[in-house]
C-alpha cells in the first residue's frame, strides 16, 4: 500500500485515524508541558476554576475540554511532583507516606517500587486538550488515549510493524502521571498503562479501559502502523465495525477514508480460506 505518512502537525487527521481505527468512545488527548512564563500567560483563560486531579482533566480534554494545569489547580499530591510542577517525589518523607498509608508493606519495598518511577522537572503548567485542537505553532508533547484492551494490542501491534514497542512498566500507581505521560517523554517510546485505582475513582477513568500514551515524534509512525497492519491483524467483522465508524465521521482528512476501506477489503490473516 502506497500512501503519504502523516507529519507530526497532522493533529486532526491522526486524531481522526486513532478514533476511527481503535474506535475510540474518548478523543486522543494531547499534553503539552510548559516551561515559559509567557505561554502560561497566553493559555490563562483555561485554568479551570476548582481544583481536579491530573487523571481528571486528562479525562475531561477526552471530552472535549481544554486546560491549563498548574499546582494551584491540581488537587493531587502526586502528580505535581511526578510532572515537575513541584520538587520532592523522592524526598524521604514522601516515599514514607506511601508506607505509612499502607500502599506498601515496607520501607524497603516502597524504595524499590519508587526508585525508578520517571519524574520531570522544571515544568511552569501543563496543557491538556483534544489531540485535533493542537497547532504546529504550539504542538503537544504525548498524545494520551483511553483505550480498551483489544486498542492496546493493536497499538502494539502497530508500533511492531515500524520495529518499535510498546513499553509497559507499571506498578499499579501514577497511571496517567508517570506512566502515560513522564515515561513516554523520559523514554521517547510508546508506553501502556494498566492505570491506579486514583485514576479509575478520581480520575474518571472507565473500569473496561487502558491507557496509552505515545510521544508525539512517533505518533505518526504507530498511526501508519495501525492503518497498515489493519488488513491481516483486525477480523474480518470488525473490519466492517470500523468501515461503518469511518463512514459516520465527516468530514475525513483526505485518503484516510480510501485507506480504511481498503483495509476492510482485504481478508484477514486469521481467516483466509
Amino acid at each position: 500500500m502506497t500512501h503519504e505518512p502523516h507529519t507530526h502537525r497532522d493533529y486532526t487527521t491522526l486524531s481522526a485515524a486513532l478514533e476511527v481505527a481503535l474506535m475510540l468512545e474518548a478523543s486522543p488527548v494531547g499534553v503539552r508541558i510548559i516551561h515559559s512564563a509567557a505561554e502560561v500567560s497566553a493559555s490563562s483563560r483555561l485554568r479551570p476554576a476548582d481544583p481536579l486531579s491530573y487523571c481528571g482533566a486528562v479525562s475531561r480534554a477526552g471530552r472535549g475540554e481544554s486546560l491549563l494545569l498548574d499546582t494551584a489547580v491540581i488537587a493531587c499530591d502526586t502528580s505535581p511532583r511526578v510532572l515537575g510542577l513541584e520538587p520532592g517525589f523522592h524526598d524521604d518523607d514522601f516515599i514514607q507516606s506511601y508506607v505509612t498509608c499502607g500502599l506498601y508493606r515496607d520501607r524497603e519495598t516502597a524504595d524499590r517500587m519508587l526508585a525508578d518511577v520517571p519524574v520531570l522537572d522544571g515544568t511552569l503548567a501543563i496543557l491538556v486538550r483534544p489531540l485535533a485542537e493542537f497547532t504546529a505553532a504550539q504542538p503537544p508533547h504525548i498524545v494520551i488515549v483511553a483505550v480498551s484492551p483489544h486498542g492496546v494490542m493493536r497499538l502494539t501491534q502497530a508500533a511492531a510493524y515500524s520495529g518499535r514497542r510498546l513499553r509497559s512498566d507499571n506498578i499499579g500507581m501514577h497511571g496517567i502521571c508517570a506512566e502515560c505521560t513522564a515515561l513516554p517523554l523520559v523514554t521517547g517510546e510508546a508506553c501502556a498503562s494498566m492505570l491506579c485505582s486514583a485514576a479509575r475513582s478520581e480520575g474518571g477513568w472507565d473500569m473496561h479501559h487502558l491507557g496509552v500514551g505515545i510521544p508525539i515524534d512517533v505518533l505518526g509512525e504507530v498511526v501508519d502502523g495501525l492503518l497498515d497492519s489493519m488488513r491481516r491483524y483486525e477480523t474480518d467483522a470488525r473490519k466492517v465495525e470500523i468501515s461503518r465508524t469511518c463512514a459516520r465521521r465527516t468530514p475525513l482528512a483526505p485518503g484516510l477514508a480510501d485507506r480504511v476501506s481498503g483495509a476492510a477489503r482485504s481478508g484477514s490473516y486469521f481467516e483466509r480460506g
